[in-house]
């Protein structure tokens, strides 16, 4: 309905509260009828200009309600009378700079009839500080006089002419601007000049002013370096942008055959697009394949995604094809094609199946893709220097691709440089240096650059450089990174919120960031809200759900969730019961889990002393293997074990000095058998048949810490020195708790012969 006699009146409320976009409606009363309210809803829709984009809620607490079901900003509440207000909090709303055009629908409908009532379109323009205003010439204006690079300038400048077709004004000064950037050589702002001097819908249109301009369009394309005929023949031909009908599809099928890859592409993509499902898989990927070898990135792109996604079958055929493919991009220079080439080459494997190695041609394909131009490239030879210097690279060079990196905006290469400057290693310390660049790259969504921001407000450093301690600063950038899509933020306010809640939230709030980062498919956070729904504290229980996140947290390589999903198959995991043991599947987890967790390489260990784990298939060295490889991570429990082995001489070279320390560092990692076996070394003065320092004092407090910890022998030992008298300053509410550990454990704890009797008679009423 566009001629409206009773239009929507909005007006923007400003100065109350600069945190929410805040809109003041009136409706005439017909529209808002007291009986016809109920089926009557506002809705107001958001879109970046120009191009009328949609825009896409950012993740936040608030957002929920203010999102459609694909993530635009839509938010829709029911009419409850002629004069509402609407207040959107800026945190839903992308970050808006500095004059970014934004327009609004607000719409009365009938939820009955699905009637549009009245409607009012509305144009904001984004504020220095962030927030939006109507849009006014003036703003433009003065916008337009700051420093923009010329296609932002350009774009703004049309947009800005498209709204004010009929005002001579605004066309006269867009027309000096225009005049300006087509002096500086902009050849898009002589065609603007063109087309508005010669259209008759402008208010400024002159003919003679156009054909000046298009004369002098022509004597630049005059100008231009002759094309070869091949690629001029192929320009002429109108190209479509995409296939959207039976003409365009001809015309891409003519223009593929005489060789544009451009127009090969176009046809695979549409043959990936739900209109053109009926058409050849198999000559749209013949054509993907052409552009490919022809170098155009994304058709290299989606080759590689295609065969990694086995959108056809992959024999060693196909395998040799791909890698000819991806060589013919390379020879004409195509940075992905050289990378893609570099991962095949250094890991020896090609879409899942073995080729030969090549470690100098990895090297040299990596160098190539740097060379060409990949920021990746750069940055892995910098990395492979740091991390082993695998080939062999001099110091200078690799510094050079870590710089070319960072330089040309690659966030994890800025951030990394960042803390080179900052420790002075590599390069000489420069802290401004170094806060620069990794303030570059948390602004481009770092994850590691932004925690590095929260952690130099929160502790009042960050390495050797001070700041302003300002936890309420920490904890307002935490939001906005976990708002930005940060799950590392996510994480550590879930965490912030178990261990003493420092942010002062509410369980849903912190519950809901742990789910935005599980959403995004960040494994930790799904394994994480896995657990939450188990235990149906913070949320309802849900196991159909947590299992599901449990494998998808497992399928991305997530070590615990696969070591759950071991005890799960095994014999249960937390409420998330087994109705059948899969022991076979247990184990592949448990392998999985085993490459990298140490409690699962302690665990393959464990089950290897059980002698009827014969599903295991592992000799005693590979066992011994995995108790090292469990105890070199710090594991407490495989420490205590390595210990004792070299106390014993078992399965290892005997070294009661080495095992003491090894059962020291447990004990001070506070496993509680290793505690308790430190007790009774200290007690004793040997270990391993050797004098060792002895410490009674010690010993018992030892002891005593670790009946604490709840370890039934010390329990157990505790129970029956206090039953003897040696305890005697102990409560004997503590030592009844303490005994109650050692029974349930199945211990029996001897306390005839007590001058104690009366403790001794009331555990054994109770028992």
């Amino acid at each position: 309905m566009e001629n409206l006699v009773s239009p929507i009146l909005v007006d923007l409320v400003s100065g109350e509260d600069d945190s929410k976009l805040i809109l003041d409606l009136q409706f005439a009363e017909e529209l808002a009828n007291r009986k016809l309210r109920r089926h009557r809803v506002i809705s107001v829709q958001f879109y970046q200009e120009p191009g009328k984009r949609p825009l896409r809620v950012q993740d936040h607490a608030e957002s929920n309600e203010f999102q459609n079901e694909v993530g635009e900003l839509d938010y829709a509440i029911p009419l409850r009378q002629d004069k509402m207000t609407l207040a959107i909090p800026y945190t839903v709303f992308p970050q808006f700079k500095y004059g970014d055009l934004v327009s609004a629908r607000v719409s009365l409908e009938d939820t009955v009839t699905g009637e549009v009532l009245s409607h009012e379109l509305l144009n904001f323009f984004a504020t220095q500080t962030g927030t939006l205003d109507f849009f006014s010439n003036q703003y433009m204006l003065t916008y337009l006089k700051s420093d923009l690079p010329a296609e932002v300038r350009l774009e703004k400048m049309t947009y800005w002419m498209d709204k004010n077709e009929d005002n001579a004004k605004v066309l006269s000064m867009s027309i000096e601007f225009l005049k300006e950037l087509a002096g500086a050589g902009s050849q898009d702002a002589v065609k603007k000049l063109c087309d508005l001097y010669g259209n008759e819908r402008y208010s400024v249109s002159d003919k003679n002013e156009a054909e000046k301009w298009a004369s002098r369009l022509e004597q630049k394309v005059a100008q231009r370096p002759a094309v070869p005929k091949e690629q001029k023949e192929s320009s002429e031909q109108d190209l479509p942008k995409q296939i959207t009908n039976e003409a365009a599809l001809k015309k891409c099928e003519q223009l593929a055959k005489d060789g544009s890859a451009e127009a090969r592409w176009l046809i695979y993509a549409y043959s990936c697009s739900p209109e053109g499902t009926s058409y050849s898989r198999t000559q749209a990927f013949s054509y993907l394949r052409l552009a490919a070898e022809d170098g155009l990135e994304k058709a290299v792109r989606a080759l590689a995604n295609a065969c990694e996604k086995s959108f056809v079958f992959i024999s060693k055929e196909q395998v040799a094809e791909y890698i000819a493919i991806l060589k013919k991009a390379s020879e004409k220079k195509q940075p992905l094609a050289d990378y893609l080439l570099f991962q095949i080459y250094n890991s020896g494997i090609c879409l899942g199946q073995p080729i030969p190695g090549n470690k100098k041609s990895a090297y040299a394909m990596l160098l190539a893709a740097a060379e060409n131009g990949s920021m990746e490239a750069s940055y892995d030879l910098w990395n492979y220097y740091e991390h082993g210097n695998e080939f062999l690279m001099e110091q200078e060079d690799a510094l050079k691709w870590l710089i070319v990196a960072a330089d040309k905006g690659l966030a994890t290469a800025e951030s990394r440089l960042g803390d080179l400057y900052i420790d002075g290693k590599y390069v000489e310390k420069n802290n401004q240096k170094g806060i620069s660049y990794l303030n570059k790259a948390a602004e481009k969504n770092n994850w590691d650059a932004q925690m590095k921001q929260y952690e130099a407000y929160y502790e009042g450093r960050y390495k050797d450089i001070l700041f302003e301690k300002d936890k309420e600063k920490a904890f307002e950038l935490l939001r906005s990174f976990a708002n930005s899509g940060n799950p590392k933020a996510c994480i550590l306010i879930m965490d912030k919120y178990e261990h003493g809640n420092e942010m002062v939230m509410e369980h849903k709030q912190a519950v809901y960031y742990l789910k935005v980062a599980a959403k995004n498919g960040y494994a930790q956070a799904m394994y994480q809200l896995a657990n939450v729904l188990l235990d149906g504290v913070y949320l309802p229980q849900d196991l159909g759900e947590a299992k599901r996140l449990l494998n998808s947290a497992a399928v991305n390589g997530y070590p615990d969730a696969q070591f759950a999903l071991y005890h799960y198959y095994r014999n249960g995991y937390k409420t998330l019961k087994n109705k059948r043991i899969n022991q076979e599947r247990a184990l592949q987890w448990l392998y999985k889990a085993a490459g990298t967790l140490p409690s699962a390489q302690y665990e393959i260990w464990l089950l290897c002393q059980e002698k009827e784990q014969a599903d295991l298939d592992l000799t005693d060295q590979d066992a011994l293997d995995y108790l090292f490889r469990s105890a070199s991570q710090k594991f407490g429990p495989a420490l205590y074990r390595v210990g004792m082995a070299f106390g014993s001489g078992v399965e290892v070279e005997k070294n009661p000095e080495r095992g003491l320390s090894l059962i020291e560092e447990a004990a001070s990692m506070h496993h509680p058998e290793a505690i308790y076996e430190l007790s009774q070394i200290r007690m004793s003065g040997t270990f391993g048949g050797v004098e060792v320092t002895k410490d009674e004092s010690e010993g018992l407090h030892l002891l005593i810490l670790s009946a604490e910890l709840g370890y039934p022998m010390a329990c157990k030992q505790i129970g029956e020195w206090f039953a003897k008298g040696l305890l005697p300053d102990e409560s004997e509410a503590w030592i009844k708790q303490t005994v109650d550990i050692a029974v349930n454990a199945g211990l029996t704890v001897k306390m005839d012969g007590s001058p104690q009797s009366d403790m001794e008679a009331a555990i054994a009423a109770e028992k």
